[in-house]
């Protein structure tokens, strides 16, 4: 599954969307194409990507706005999508938002800074997830609804299915740790690896106990 796909299949049914950064608005496009949207906010810093968005979402039922982040868009929004950006960008834009909305990311780096500091710091829980594959390359797609929540360090690290991973899941690891094993070890990438070798074992287990 592409990151555009697994980031419809986590909107919610029928929500007002805010989507953060929606360069083009193609995901504004299709979730009001398939009714996950009824409504959609297309923001950007980039007065560019909003006219993009505009010709692709004409005539939808979609608004506008060049905005940093969350603090222009009116807050009858119930869903936010924020995809493809760094962890460190994503969470400010999260961290100055103080409503119960459904969140659908896609960190494009650490995403279990995300997981531990949306659990742990800002009150949702993890109730979805979707390892996506690209071109070869693997992006975590996350959904978050308000909530308490407890995760794991295995799960912090590598998501909400790090104990039954998917075929996905495991094309990550092996791609993670084929890269970490080529580099000269550090105390980070040793702890990496182990954990990436819990999640392939989990993985052989979860299959062998599914014949």
């Amino acid at each position: 599954m592409k990151r555009l796909e697994a980031a419809l299949s986590l909107i919610p049914d029928g929500c007002v969307l805010a989507d953060i950064g929606c360069d083009h608005g193609l995901l504004c496009l299709r979730a009001l194409e398939t009714g996950k949207a009824i409504k959609t906010y297309a923001c950007d810093i980039s007065a560019k990507s909003l006219d993009k968005a505009r010709k692709a979402l004409k005539g939808r039922n979609s608004e506008f706005i060049e905005s940093d982040g969350l603090k222009r868009v009116p807050r009858d929004f119930t869903a936010v999508s924020v995809c493809g950006m760094g962890a460190d960008t994503m969470l400010g834009i999260l961290a100055d938002y103080d409503g119960a909305a459904t969140l659908v990311l896609q960190p494009q780096t650490e995403a279990g800074e995300v997981r531990k500091t949306l659990t742990e710091k800002l009150g949702y829980r993890l109730t979805r997830e979707i390892t996506a594959c690209e071109r070869e390359r693997f992006y975590p797609v996350m959904r978050f609804e308000k909530g308490e929540q407890r995760l794991d360090d295995l799960q912090l690290l590598f998501g909400l299915h790090a104990h039954t991973p998917t075929e996905e899941l495991v094309g990550m690891c092996a791609k993670l740790k084929k890269k970490y094993s080529a580099y000269k070890p550090t105390e980070r990438s040793e702890r990496l690896l182990v954990a990436i070798d819990e999640v392939l074992k989990n993985a052989a287990d979860f299959k062998n106990e599914n014949r």
